[in-house]
């Protein structure tokens, strides 16, 4: 089987590419660094001639709705009209449990955008899968990276049930192996409920105890009372099935790029 995978060099990308290509098929990565735009539809139809399926990986770091929206809209579009045209059997899209929800994503403009790339690929004549999940456990170590300020990182109290990335590349992988006997939608949560900022300590300390004391960012937790998505919003319901790693496991076992 011929898989695309846009944004095949992200986070999630790069392990979908990783377990297609272990799995016998025949992965290639797509997005800008092969010449592959899915913004401007630059280089699409090329990359997709011959593919039985296409996974969109694709992520843009935004909290701004406008932004997002047209982001995730803009690149749906054209990812299903080029499919249609190629004649792409299926097609996986990667997403947010609870991202369609209006009182999560409100206050959260870069889930607004993914809210409307559901809505567009949910309309796709081409047989999809929108694979959602709840947050990663990679997610901690971003924010670590993002919000930290000199020694400080601000890192708000966020009630989620993350996953490994890892678990859910594995469940992208199902989907793009059942075709379009798929179903239109899978979902995955971690094994229990955690708060951000706790995970988020949490690995600030491992990197110090890994490099035998150095410095390292002093994790502060930032209530956000009053926002849905902060406080609950994320969390699955019962149905959603949960994946068995643990967070601690996930970090003993090298947290691995």
């Amino acid at each position: 089987m011929k898989v695309i995978v846009l944004g095949g060099n992200g986070n999630l990308g790069k392990r979908v590419v990783h377990l297609l290509q272990e799995a016998g098929h025949e992965a290639v990565a797509a997005g800008r660094r092969t010449g592959v735009d899915a913004y401007t539809g630059f280089g699409l139809a090329a990359a997709m001639r011959g593919a039985d399926a296409v996974v969109d990986c694709l992520n843009v770091l935004t909290t701004n709705a406008a932004t997002a929206i047209d982001f995730y809209e803009t690149t749906a579009r054209n990812i299903i009209r080029t499919a249609e045209q190629e004649q792409v059997k299926h097609l996986v899209c990667v997403s947010i449990i609870n991202a369609r929800k209006p009182e999560v994503n409100k206050h959260m403009g870069y889930y607004r955008g993914k809210a409307a790339q559901e809505a567009r690929y949910q309309n796709a004549k081409v047989p999809t899968t929108i694979v959602r999940s709840t947050q990663w456990f990679e997610l901690a170590e971003t924010m670590i990276e993002q919000l930290t300020i000199g020694p400080v990182a601000m890192v708000p109290h966020m009630d989620s049930q993350p996953v490994a990335a890892d678990a859910v590349a594995k469940l992208v992988l199902s989907a793009v192996e059942a075709g379009k006997n798929a179903p239109a939608g899978l979902e995955l949560a971690g094994p229990e409920p955690r708060n951000m900022a706790s995970l988020a300590r949490l690995v600030a300390k491992n990197n110090a105890a890994s490099r035998n004391g150095g410095p390292h960012a002093r994790v502060i937790g930032v209530p956000v009372p009053g926002v849905k998505v902060m406080n609950g919003g994320l969390l699955p319901s019962a149905a959603v099935p949960r994946d068995s790693t643990t967070f601690e496991q996930w970090m003993a076992g090298g947290r691995k790029a």
